[in-house]
């Protein structure tokens, strides 16, 4: 009798173990459920804040999927709670907030959308949706912190049903010993009877092991007071790369950076969820193999009924890719950006460049006129009062003014005509000494760092002179007390990692040239503007605001690359990278400047074609005083015609741009077709394509640009003829 009681006992209390166990498993899995749906709203409110801040609609991907998440998790916390009336009467309300955030959330979106981000701004200054958020995290913690009570009380039971079981069990066990001879066959069957029943109690601890390890997007672990894991899930094992014996008893900073560590991130999350119940946190954590993933991290403390710590749930949710892709898309909008941006700029320069193309023709023959004029005037007139004369060269002098803001604005627009040779820089650096010396004063000390084997370049000449003196006097005038400027010349490769950062360049050998000051210094703002025409940090009539401009013009027009290092008291380097030419370098120079007139005469014919009457007739005034037999054309056509009939002309001096059917280089062409050996000198103000390709003289033309003085034309004149001859 006594042995039949203690196995009613024991198989009593077998089925009140595997219901503890199987309620333990229901609470686990409806506070799992009830972090879920907060994390599901974190991730809508974050993908919300990001849309509004940015714009960007890459962000409404988080915000969509938070929000398709919501529903289905609310339903299922709701069906898991069926049976707890407390529980039953918080949903409505959770409910109620719910719609008032995503409602918010969804009026930001649209607004932002539509109106742009201060309509957006109005709506989340009323505090409505961080009103309803607060509502929601304290509706969400206070059913958890239902559940956890609920979880203690069940864990307790189960306690005490083992308990229970395991006395009942020892004292059957020595009764049964006791009366094994007389209820032997009793005994046996009542032990076959208990084996199946710790069968059935292992079956529920393996539906509650498979329950938690089968959410295998979250990573679920336990841990101790202390902060180490005694427990995890599969998820955790597969996002942590970690087996369950590698890891369990170890502190769960492991999974933390070591400059997180020493900050003490993982000590503060515990310490927070110990303070408020429960901690929450995004950040990057570290894998068994080094690899990084950005996780989302929900810590909630578990006390027992008198109210002390037993150790923390810890929830983890793997977002590196979201977070890749969000940074995938931020790159590309910078980069979408920055090509933008270049877009921009270029589509600025093409604009000015059409500009001063389409004013320049017509300026540089009204300047031609000017100062044509105004040279026979000086020439010939004769008066006894010296003011006549200083006015005159008063005039020239602004002429001259006007002319070189007309070739700078060509310059930046990449369309002023060079004639590029190969140049041996370091020569070219060292002849303009005197000129740097006498231009920059007294004050300003010149060093020049001239690198051994330097190799040559293919560029124009004066206009790399012209480049490096607008260097030179931009220094100068960042050291207004005086300093010292370094013109330092190497051999440099930018390489493809260079040329990546910097999209206008192309990965090769260069040679560098680099004018540093000791002044006043540049700050980024003024950097990033440098470069842009008629702008200057210079009072007003103290500059144009075109020099850099011209410099940077030049530069790219010949294919090369241009960089300004400076910082706010520390002096500036500007370096020039122009392109390596292979082969010895030659410096060569063009007659430049106002020269007086030479009077030796000349015996051949000249047929000038210029179809403005008021520059062609000073033009031929001033050869036939030179001695030239002189004809002149107005379009190409009368300059055929001419030829036709002057089969002496030795020499077409044309202007590029003519009316009619044949410009100045058609016009050329037929008539050294017709005429072989018929020289040809071309003069324009602009001309991008006739007798200029990729910012370059077409080889052999003979060129003069507009406005042009008279004693630089006879010279040219001279120059052509004399080659020929």
């Amino acid at each position: 009798m006594l042995v039949g009681l203690q196995i009613y006992q024991i198989l009593r209390t077998v089925p009140e173990l595997r219901r503890s166990q199987d309620l333990v498993a229901h609470t686990i899995e409806v506070i799992t459920t009830a972090q879920s749906l907060q994390l599901a709203l974190q991730d809508a409110e974050r993908g919300q804040r990001g849309f509004l801040i940015t714009g960007d609609a890459a962000y409404l991907d988080p915000y969509r999927s938070g929000l398709e998440r919501v529903p289905a998790i609310l339903s299922k916390l709701k069906q898991l709670t069926a049976d707890n009336p407390e529980q039953q009467r918080r949903w409505p309300n959770l409910e109620s907030q719910i719609d008032i955030k995503l409602a918010e959330a969804k009026r930001t979106v649209d607004a932002r959308q539509n109106d742009g981000f201060d309509a957006a701004r109005k709506i989340v200054e009323t505090n409505v949706g961080a009103d309803s958020m607060r509502a929601i995290a304290q509706l969400i913690d206070a059913a958890i912190t239902a559940e956890k009570n609920l979880l203690k009380d069940r864990q307790a039971l189960g306690d005490t049903a083992e308990h229970a079981t395991a006395i009942v069990s020892l004292i059957g066990g020595a009764v049964a010993s006791t009366l094994m001879v007389l209820g032997g066959i009793l005994v046996t069957g009542s032990f076959r009877r208990i084996s199946s029943s710790e069968a059935a109690l292992s079956e529920s601890e393996q539906r509650f092991r498979l329950m938690v390890s089968g959410i295998e997007d979250y990573a679920i672990f336990m841990i101790d007071p202390e902060g180490r894991v005694i427990n995890w899930n599969r998820g955790a094992e597969r996002m942590k790369g970690y087996r369950s014996e590698e890891i369990v008893g170890r502190h769960f900073s492991c999974f933390y950076r070591s400059e997180d560590i020493e900050s003490g991130v993982p000590v503060r999350l515990l310490e927070t969820a110990i303070g408020n119940g429960s901690a929450s946190a995004e950040g990057w954590r570290v894998r068994k193999d080094g690899s990084r993933f950005w996780a989302s991290v929900l810590i909630t403390a578990i006390r027992d009924e008198g109210g002390d710590l037993q150790g923390f749930a810890k929830l983890t949710h793997d977002l590196t890719d979201r977070v890749e892709a969000e940074a995938a898309l931020v790159r590309e909008r910078e980069e979408r950006e920055s090509a933008e941006e270049i877009l921009r700029q270029s589509q600025k320069m093409e604009a000015l460049g059409q500009l001063t193309g389409g004013i320049a023709h017509d300026f540089n023959n009204m300047l031609g006129v000017i100062i044509g004029n105004l040279e026979i005037l000086q020439r010939r007139l004769e008066s006894d009062d010296p003011r006549v004369g200083e006015r005159i060269e008063a005039a020239l002098q602004g002429a001259d003014r006007a002319a070189a803001l007309t070739q700078q604005l060509l310059a930046f627009s990449r369309r002023q005509p060079l004639e590029p040779r190969s140049i041996d820089v370091n020569r070219l650096v060292s002849g303009m000494s005197n000129l740097l010396h006498r231009t920059l004063g007294e004050s300003i000390a010149i060093e020049t760092v001239s690198a051994a084997g330097l190799w040559a370049v293919y560029a124009d000449v004066n206009q790399l002179e012209n480049a490096l003196l607008n260097l030179a006097v931009n220094a100068r005038d960042a050291m207004p007390n005086g300093g010292k400027i370094t013109i330092e010349t190497g051999n440099v490769h930018l390489d493809e990692a260079y040329a990546a950062a910097h999209a206008e360049v192309t990965a090769g050998q260069y040679v560098m040239v680099a004018v540093t000051d000791t002044g006043a210094g540049m700050s980024k703002e003024t950097i990033d503007k440098a470069f842009e025409p008629f702008f200057t940090t210079k009072e007003a009539g103290h500059g144009t605001g075109l020099g850099l401009s011209q410099v940077y013009g030049f530069v790219k027009q010949s294919a090369g690359h241009m960089k300004i290092y400076s910082e706010l008291n520390q002096g500036t380097t500007v370096k020039l990278y122009l392109p390596r030419l292979a082969g010895d370098g030659v410096d060569i120079r063009d007659v430049t400047g106002r020269q007086p007139v030479p009077a030796e005469p000349r015996a051949e014919t000249i047929l000038v074609v210029e179809d403005n009457e008021l520059l062609l007739m000073p033009v031929a005034e001033v050869l036939q005083e030179q001695g030239y037999r002189v004809l002149t054309a107005t379009d190409g056509a009368t300059a055929l015609h001419v030829l036709e009939k002057e089969p002496d002309v030795r020499l077409v001096f044309t202007d590029v741009g003519l009316p009619g059917t044949l410009n100045g280089r058609q016009l050329a062409d037929e008539a050294q077709r017709q005429h072989p050996g018929l020289l040809v000198l071309f003069t324009t103000g602009y001309a991008r394509n006739a007798i200029i390709h990729q910012g370059r003289l077409d080889p052999g033309v003979e060129f003069i640009a507009k406005p042009f003085t008279f004693a630089g034309l006879i010279a040219k004149i001279r120059g052509v003829l004399g080659e020929a001859g």
